[in-house]
């Protein structure tokens, strides 16, 4: 079987111009003739910020067989590495406790705290009575029921504490994601240069949540935190999660942002329990969503409860944007690995079975351990 394809390494190097499978296997790899392909074949995608999918939510169903559920909805997709992602909760102990021991198992590649520190004034589907205010004593309690699992937690920078809370991440090789913020651009600056003289190696010393979902818009009077982040990334100070499903933030954009920032961004699914399942009702940490025409919103309203794509499916679209296919393997593979520490998905080798995702702007077909 020939996959006529540029392979590409989660760098975005072309390592060749198809792939030769027999029974599953890479019996050659074609070499790169230099063209621009329709298709490509990317290692395998990295999802840093996702809350469900296959009708199971991280923050709600976390007996082991509901999480397993819905990390397979993703690996189905190629989506090899994935943090599960937990809102606001008066308590998340229970759900972060379950999920390190699907950590551990190899299910996840980690956990994302979102919130509960964040600011009410853009709480978006979240519940408003579960945010609150920074507790420090409250976050080490549950770094250290994470076991290290803790990878990123999102938090409000105007908030009282936030240098400190991203002090104290660091001391459990977590970061902070800047988001869910009403924050003004100077107060956005000011916790930026505080923390990003702590970054070492090539991991980020801090991220963004979902660059312009909840927070300020971008206004050219007042640009506000979209305007610092972005900014911070051209810098290589901030990496910023741009969610491509062309729902949360228009497709363009997304394509634009993706190519300025190159290696500065992250594509997440912010998948949530109706990823990979028909339109209906759902939950999303014990608020009610409802899913139309592929979009999730808080029922009764137009806020956006999370997304229903996976990165393939994202991948796939930006293709169709003329986002070239290197700048997607970076955002797709390479940035979201460094973001959480982890190895990139390794590219394929001649005599191994095939790992990886073959996507062109109609859609795409993921291989997993030769399957």
């Amino acid at each position: 079987m020939l996959i006529d394809a540029a392979v590409l390494s989660a760098a975005g190097e072309e390592i060749g111009s198809g792939i030769v499978l027999d029974n599953g296997a890479v019996t050659d790899i074609l070499p790169p003739i230099g063209r621009q392909p329709s298709a490509a074949l990317f290692p395998g995608f990295v999802d840093i910020h996702c809350h469900g999918g296959g009708g199971a939510s991280f923050p709600d169903d976390i007996d082991d067989d509901a999480i397993e559920r819905a990390a397979a909805t993703h690996r189905r997709s190629g989506t090899v590495h994935l943090l599960a992602s937990i809102v606001s909760c008066a308590d998340p102990t229970p759900a972060i406790d379950a999920l390190v021991r699907a950590c551990a198992r190899g299910t996840l590649a980690g956990i994302h705290l979102e919130g509960p520190f964040l600011s009410p004034a853009r709480a978006g589907a979240q519940r408003p009575d579960a945010i609150r205010p920074i507790d420090l004593a409250e976050l080490k309690q549950w770094l250290d029921v994470g076991s290290g699992w803790i990878r990123t937690v999102t938090i409000a920078p105007e908030l009282d504490g936030a240098v400190a809370a991203a002090a104290l991440l660091k001391d459990y090789r977590a970061i902070p994601s800047w988001g869910h913020t009403n924050a003004t651009g100077a107060q956005v600056r000011a916790v930026l240069a505080a923390v990003g003289a702590t970054r070492s190696g090539p991991r980020p010393a801090q991220t963004a949540t979902h660059l312009f979902n909840a927070m300020p818009p971008l206004h050219h009077r007042e640009p506000g935190p979209v305007r610092e982040l972005i900014a911070a990334a051209t810098r290589g100070e901030v990496v910023v999660e741009l969610i491509g499903d062309g729902v949360h933030v228009d497709p363009d954009l997304v394509a634009d942002l993706l190519v300025l920032l190159d290696g500065g961004a992250a594509l997440v699914s912010d998948a949530m329990a109706g990823a990979g399942m028909p339109d209906g009702r759902y939950s999303l940490g014990g608020v009610d969503v409802t899913i139309e025409r592929g979009a999730a919103l808080l029922s009764g309203t137009d806020t956006l409860a999370g997304g229903t794509t996976t990165l393939a499916d994202q991948v796939s679209l930006l293709l169709g944007r003329g986002v070239p296919a290197p700048v997607l393997a970076r955002a797709a593979c390479l940035t979201p690995s460094m973001v959480i520490g982890i190895e990139p998905p390794p590219s394929p080798q001649v005599g191994q079975p095939l790992t990886g995702v073959l996507v062109d702007a109609f859609g795409f077909r993921a291989w997993r351990d030769g399957e």
